[in-house]
């Protein structure tokens, strides 16, 4: 019933020993990410993440995303330039007021958009 069972355990472990440092095969490579918005407008710029005004944070769980990444933005280049300029504004707002004033507009022009 219990055929070529192992007369002995070996006193090591099967694996070979490796001294130190990290495994360089699995190195991972870091990659950075693209705005969309940018590039629906024909420039390659980087995501710039936290410093945009439309980025989500991430939590435990779900990392950091644009607000826009779910809609398909990529087909409107009017749509993604006008966004542009929305972020453009929000960012370079000089003080809480001036954001709020941005993001007021925003709002009214995105619901007047939608009538």
């Amino acid at each position: 019933m219990y055929r070529n069972a192992a007369t002995e355990i070996r006193a090591r472990h099967d694996a070979s020993r490796r001294i130190g440092g990290d495994d360089g095969r699995m190195a991972m490579e870091s990659t950075t990410r693209l705005c969309s918005l940018e590039a629906t407008v024909g420039k390659l710029e980087a995501c710039p993440e936290g410093a945009c005004p439309f980025w989500e944070p991430g939590g435990a769980v779900l990392d950091g995303r644009c607000a826009f990444e779910e809609l398909d933005v990529t087909a409107d280049a009017a749509l993604a330039g006008w966004l542009l300029e929305i972020r453009e504004r929000l960012a370079s707002a000089e003080s809480t007021v001036a954001a709020d004033a941005a993001r007021s507009l925003f709002t009214h022009l995105l619901n007047e958009s939608a009538e």
